[in-house]
C-alpha cells in the first residue's frame, strides 16, 4: 500500500502494568488466535502510517518474542511503573526535525483499523496538519489521538497538568484546544482492560 507522504510517526503505547489483569500480560492474550497486541500492529502496519514505534516497558523482554519486529521500532521506556505520562515524554525523544504530525495509539485496542487511521490521516491532511483529530463512535471520544507535532510540543510543557494514567486526551480538553471529530468505527472506544473485556 502506498505510504503517505508526510512524515507523521505513530507511537504505540505498550509500556502498562496491565495492572486490572493481575499477574496476566492484556497484550498477550489472544482474539482469534492472535494476541491483542499484533492485532494492534498489523492494523498499523497496513494503514499508510510512516514510521511506526512501539513503547515497551513492563515484561518487554517477553513481549519482544511475540512479535515481528521488521516493520516497527522499539523504544524502550524504564520509567513506565510511573504511569502512561513517561510514554507520552518518551515520545519526545523520539521525533525528528521532518515529523509534522503525531499518531498516539493504544497497544490495547486491537479493532482499531487500517482504515480508521487511514481516514484520520486523511482529515489531518485535509486540514494542512493544524489541527487535533480525535476520534467518535456514537457520541463517545477514543483514541488514536492524532496531532501536529507543534501542539504536542505545546503540550508537553504543560506536563503538571497530566495524569499520569490520563493521558493527553484530557488535558487538550481542559486547555479547549480547537480539534476535530472524526466518526469511524467502534473500535476506536473498546480496549481491554479487565478479563471481562475479553467476552466479546
Amino acid at each position: 500500500m502506498e505510504k503517505s507522504i508526510n512524515r507523521i510517526d505513530c507511537f504505540i503505547l505498550a509500556a502498562g502494568m496491565s495492572k486490572r489483569m493481575g499477574n496476566e500480560n492484556k497484550l498477550l492474550k489472544k482474539i482469534d488466535n492472535k494476541t491483542i497486541l499484533n492485532h494492534t500492529l498489523n492494523n498499523h502496519i497496513e494503514s499508510k502510517i510512516n514510521n511506526i514505534n512501539l513503547i515497551l516497558g513492563h515484561q518487554k523482554d517477553i513481549i519482544l518474542k511475540h512479535i515481528d519486529q521488521q516493520k516497527i521500532s522499539i523504544i524502550e521506556n524504564n520509567d513506565f511503573k510511573s504511569g502512561m505520562l513517561s510514554s507520552i515524554l518518551k515520545i519526545n525523544e523520539n521525533i525528528s526535525s521532518k515529523t509534522t504530525g503525531i499518531l498516539i495509539s493504544l497497544a490495547d485496542m486491537p479493532f482499531v483499523t487500517s482504515e480508521d487511521i487511514n481516514k484520520l490521516l486523511e482529515i489531518f491532511n485535509k486540514n494542512d496538519q493544524k489541527i487535533i483529530c480525535i476520534p467518535e463512535n456514537k457520541g463517545k471520544l477514543g483514541n488514536p489521538i492524532l496531532l501536529p507535532k507543534e501542539i504536542y510540543e505545546d503540550l508537553i510543557r504543560d506536563i503538571s497538568k497530566l495524569s499520569n494514567d490520563k493521558g493527553l486526551k484530557k488535558l487538550i480538553l481542559d486547555k479547549k484546544y480547537s480539534y476535530i471529530k472524526v466518526n469511524l468505527s467502534e473500535g476506536v472506544t473498546k480496549d481491554f482492560d479487565t478479563n471481562e473485556d475479553f467476552n466479546l
